[in-house]
């Protein structure tokens, strides 16, 4: 008689969800994510509960994020746990919008953390009456030692004030862009259609913190509703990500605004409540995304052959597993699922013959 998945007892649908991997994931509308993205870790600390940006230091020990829009002035060092290493706070009334983060090594040699106060601030505007904005900001301090804990003083702190060249108030940005080595800052403006253009704007090469540094406007790119972006540690990649997709360029000769005039590799991101920060693991051979939201994951997604390292820079974040090990956790995730279906048929057939 024919047999009917609704009416299969329990055991089987638990066996399902016991055998079959974690690491694979599902979207509303039945668009499958990811099969070999995984968790590495989920966001314990109780003071972040609106995680804008995401970075990692060097050695891949410490994830960097950030609250965004008006809240704390905090950047929080997160360990293997997801809990608050250390902290370093920045000064009051710093963050009107802090979207964007940015961990690189620059050519003198040192690592730089560079935070991007590139939001419109509109709820926080719109409640002090105030108009669109037109000024914002780029902070830059010395990334602190992996062994940090505590609050950390900000070493080498400069606040670099940005506008756009055209003048026009109100626009948004997520999206901030570090060049490792160069130190270049670009930004991404966020738009929310389609039909809207997305743009890259670029700094001055050298950023005076004295004065106004003007972004000016470099090409237009085809994401809607960026969120976030990274380069890769040695700058051959960039990255960009929006609610559901992260989108990677391959960087030819440094040449960023000539190499995103090509297409974009695709790579599908898990499901997240919000979507937001997006950084390279140190080995280059996965990103790490995170969302906004109390106690959400920070999934580890394995780049597609297209977009993938060729070498390994530096080694990666222990609990992010293995470089390269995208395929392996593909061929083990198959292996469990086949395990699971044979069980499941196995636990059908045996409800069956003690029904008849």
């Amino acid at each position: 008689m024919p047999i009917r998945l609704s009416r299969a007892p329990s055991a089987v649908l638990a066996a399902l969800c016991v055998f079959w991997p974690t690491a694979a994931t599902a979207r509303v509308g039945a668009d499958p994510g990811p099969i070999d993205a995984q968790v590495v870790e989920v966001v314990a600390d109780p003071a972040i509960t609106q995680a804008s940006g995401l970075a990692t230091s060097e050695n891949g020990r410490i994830l960097y994020s950030h609250e965004d829009s008006g809240r704390s002035t905090d950047v929080f060092g997160l360990d293997a746990k997801g809990k608050a290493q250390f902290t370093v706070r920045l000064p009051a009334g710093s963050n009107q919008d802090w979207e964007d983060i940015s961990a690189v090594r620059l050519r003198s040699g040192k690592r730089a953390i560079y935070l991007g106060d590139i939001g419109d601030a509109l709820r926080v505007r719109q409640t002090a009456k105030k108009s669109g904005r037109r000024d914002y900001a780029v902070l830059k301090f010395d990334e602190p030692p992996a062994n940090s804990t505590g609050q950390v003083s900000p070493a080498g702190l400069e606040t670099y004030h940005l506008r756009y060249a055209d003048g026009v108030p109100g626009r948004n940005a997520e999206t901030l862009l570090v060049q490792p080595g160069t130190g270049r800052v670009f930004v991404v403006t966020k738009t929310e259609t389609a039909q809207q253009v997305a743009s890259l704007w670029e700094a001055p090469a050298s950023l005076n913190p004295q004065g106004v540094n003007l972004l000016r406007k470099v090409l237009d790119v085809p994401v809607t509703r960026a969120s976030g972006g990274d380069f890769s540690p040695t700058g051959d990649r960039v990255v960009i990500r929006n609610d559901d997709t992260a989108y990677v360029w391959w960087i030819n000769d440094g040449d960023v605004a000539k190499s995103l005039t090509e297409k974009p590799a695709e790579v599908l991101l898990p499901q997240q409540q919000q979507g937001e920060g997006v950084t390279f693991t140190p080995d280059g051979h996965s990103l790490l995304v995170n969302s906004e939201g109390v106690g959400q994951p920070i999934w580890r997604v394995p780049l597609p052959s297209s977009v993938n390292a060729e070498t390994t820079p530096l080694p990666g974040r222990q609990s992010a597993g293995p470089a390269g090990s995208g395929q392996d956790t593909t061929l083990i995730a198959m292996a469990i699922g086949g395990a699971a279906f044979v069980l499941a048929v196995v636990l059908i057939g045996f409800h069956i013959r003690r029904r008849t």
